[in-house]
């Protein structure tokens, strides 16, 4: 998770760096993340054939890692909630840095839709 911005940002190559770069969801590793970041972020729960399932999938349009932390601290998401509670040390994350608030906006809507991750139902 180097911060370095994707040279393309299309819905293929951002699903492409989410699916890549999968970390476990720590505060440590979360406050190695650059500040004031916006970006596309990802929760993974390992599967039971030696993949990930995707769990949940987010923006931040100001701070990616300030995000991230709340999730670590107080989540309002109630089926999110319980999948951190109960699988938390298992719980893995990645992220892509984007530029354009808008884009990402858009970007999260197209990746929802497309993946439609169980703790995203809310949303879509």
């Amino acid at each position: 998770m180097n911060g370095s911005q994707p040279v393309n940002t299309s819905l293929f190559h951002i699903q492409y760096q989410l699916e890549q770069k999968r970390i476990p969801f720590t505060r440590n590793a979360v406050l190695q993340l650059p500040k004031w970041r916006c970006g596309l972020y990802a929760l993974w729960l390992p599967d039971d054939i030696g993949g990930y399932q995707r769990l949940y999938a987010g923006i931040s349009t100001t701070c990616l890692r300030r995000r991230l932390l709340q999730h670590l601290s107080d989540e309002q998401n109630p089926e999110l909630r319980i999948q951190l509670r109960t699988f938390g040390e298992l719980i893995h994350f990645s992220v892509v840095f984007t530029e354009d608030p808008e884009h990402t906006l858009a970007l999260e809507t197209e990746l929802i839709r497309t993946w439609q991750p169980e703790t995203n139902r809310y949303k879509l």
